[in-house]
């Protein structure tokens, strides 16, 4: 799967698993985050590559592989399995460029995942699971899996995303347009992160996503400042000629690009180490902006209601606000029908 995580990272989606761990928003400091990203996958062959990757069945360097035993599979234990569970559970006919799977990346800011408990992570990992089935049919969801052998365990699913009323592919019913995907982020942090001491990402954040696998993989490689040994200053021996009598070894050159070489390869991690340091401090910036633009709306907003309240006692206000609150819902309702309306004309076209 193509991983990609809300600024978070977990090195999966599993496509080297999103969840852009996809949609991904790295968050820092020490809150503590409900983490879930998404991944479309077009083709047999994506969701085939992605699953290779959740089995474990092609090299994974981010992966601690003594604790790969410790991974969980639900659904099918095998590439096979899932891929047979797949083709099961498409419809017979489908639009050539359909989404055919959509991989989901379930989590929470490492802080938070490794402050728990193993039977405290399963609980939160079923809440996940057990809502992804509700929103999309349990018959759907063909499989899913835990990653404990990474630096922080996520569940990630695989997902077939047929509408239940016509029984077609549509994804569009599930991720389509920014509203449907906030509002399926601020759902999954009130129906599952919020029972596990989670919450929801900064919403309206403008700080860019990066894939897990790329954060992940920029942390754990870091390594130590290579030492260079004496022995390995002299020439290498290459071969002999001249009937084993006379030894052909390394040009100063070559010795010279064979340390740099090792110099390099430790080398690059710290700076990629480095990069991540600065580019969470550009995080926190980002944070802090986002934050006090949302602290202006809200003084705006509570100015414009003070206006609009002038004059009323405490009973009429809330009276106002009722109806005002009861207005908004009427019209995010409107809005969600004439998507879904949209949706099913463009399959009847």
């Amino acid at each position: 799967a193509q991983p990609r995580t809300a600024i978070y990272f977990v090195n999966c989606v599993v496509s080297p698993h999103i969840f852009d761990m996809g949609r991904g928003t790295r968050y820092t400091g020490v809150m503590r985050y409900a983490i879930l990203r998404v991944q479309k996958l077009k083709s047999a062959v994506a969701v085939h590559r992605s699953m290779k990757h959740a089995f474990r069945a092609q090299e994974t360097p981010n992966a601690d592989k003594s604790r790969t035993p410790e991974n969980t599979h639900i659904g099918a234990h095998s590439v096979a399995e899932g891929m047979a569970a797949f083709r099961e559970a498409l419809p017979e006919k489908m639009r050539k460029n359909a989404v055919q799977c959509i991989e989901y990346l379930m989590a929470a800011s490492p802080e938070a995942m490794q402050g728990k408990t193993r039977e405290q992570q399963d609980a939160y990992f079923q809440d996940a699971l057990d809502w992804l089935r509700k929103r999309h049919g349990a018959e759907n969801v063909i499989y899913a899996g835990i990653h404990r052998d990474e630096k922080t365990p996520h569940m990630y699913a695989y997902v077939v995303p047929k509408d239940p009323d016509t029984g077609r592919l549509n994804c569009r019913r599930f991720l389509g347009g920014a509203a449907a995907l906030r509002g399926m982020q601020t759902d999954f942090a009130e129906q599952v992160g919020n029972q596990h001491g989670l919450q929801r990402g900064i919403e309206g954040s403008k700080a860019k996503h990066q894939r897990v696998s790329q954060f992940y993989a920029q942390i754990e490689k870091a390594g130590q400042v290579p030492k260079i040994e004496p022995d390995e200053l002299q020439p290498k021996v290459l071969g002999k000629r001249l009937l084993g009598l006379q030894r052909v070894e390394e040009a100063p050159k070559a010795i010279a690009e064979r340390l740099n070489a090792k110099i390099e390869a430790a080398a690059c991690p710290l700076a990629e180490k480095a990069a991540v340091a600065v580019s969470e401090r550009r995080r926190a910036v980002e944070m802090a902006k986002t934050a006090q633009t949302m602290q202006e709306l809200l003084k705006t907003a509570e100015k414009a209601v003070a206006a609009f309240t002038k004059g009323l006692n405490q009973q009429e206000v809330e009276q106002v606000m009722i109806k005002a609150n009861a207005l908004r819902r009427a019209k995010e309702m409107a809005l969600k029908l004439e998507a879904q309306r949209n949706a099913n004309a463009v399959f009847r076209i």
